[in-house]
């Protein structure tokens, strides 16, 4: 597959470079939205953490964009609807996505130990297929199971249109939707240790 223009690669790789500072992930964490808690003192304020936070019925479904297995030969899974899911959306040349996948791989075992388990999804929007097969197979830790690429250029930015009021642009980002397959939380930016209470608490059962 033809490689996106070099203008809109610089353009992402500026976008992901300034929300992994805005989040602290390069030195100390900063004050901000992940570490915000309910005025109330009941808990984390799940709507500061999400740049998107749905509710109610009219909150979108998701679905995946045309997309392909990210392991040459791997079946293509398919979205299951009576659980959490968490897509991860990434890149091979993205510094802070592939810093905070071994800490949502973490994440994933410690949740579903403590009883609240959801499929985790990467969806990588390298632009060449060669590209991301290398890396996997020179990283097989990375990116285990359910783990898929864009199919087409400038998907992303299509699909993130499906989601009213979702960031567009950047990554590392994350999509997660409650069973039955309403989205629930969309965020931008790296993920950080001390948003695990806020995790915990977003996949409450």
């Amino acid at each position: 597959m033809d490689r996106l223009p070099a203008l809109r690669r610089a353009a992402a790789l500026t976008a992901v470079a300034v929300l992994a500072l805005a989040c602290g992930g390069g030195g100390q964490p900063a004050a901000g939205r992940s570490d915000s808690v309910a005025a109330s003192g009941q808990g984390p304020d799940l709507r500061r953490w999400c740049d998107v936070f749905y509710t109610g019925a009219d909150a979108p479904t998701l679905a995946l964009p045309q997309v392909e297995p990210a392991r040459a030969g791997a079946p293509l899974p398919a979205l299951p609807a009576d659980r959490w899911v968490w897509v991860n959306v990434w890149a091979t040349w993205c510094g802070p996505c592939r810093r905070e996948m071994p800490l949502l791989l973490r994440w994933h075992q410690r949740l579903d130990a403590e009883g609240r388990p959801f499929d985790l999804w990467f969806l990588s929007v390298d632009e060449r297929q060669h590209d991301l097969v290398q890396f996997l197979k020179d990283n097989p830790e990375t990116a285990p199971g359910a783990s898929v690429r864009l199919a087409a250029p400038g998907g992303l930015e299509g699909w993130l249109q499906r989601f009213p009021g979702a960031p567009t642009g950047a990554i590392p980002l994350q999509v997660i939707a409650a069973p039955g397959g309403k989205v629930r939380c969309i965020r931008a930016g790296a993920l950080r240790d001390a948003d695990y209470p806020i995790v915990k608490a977003l996949l409450a059962p």
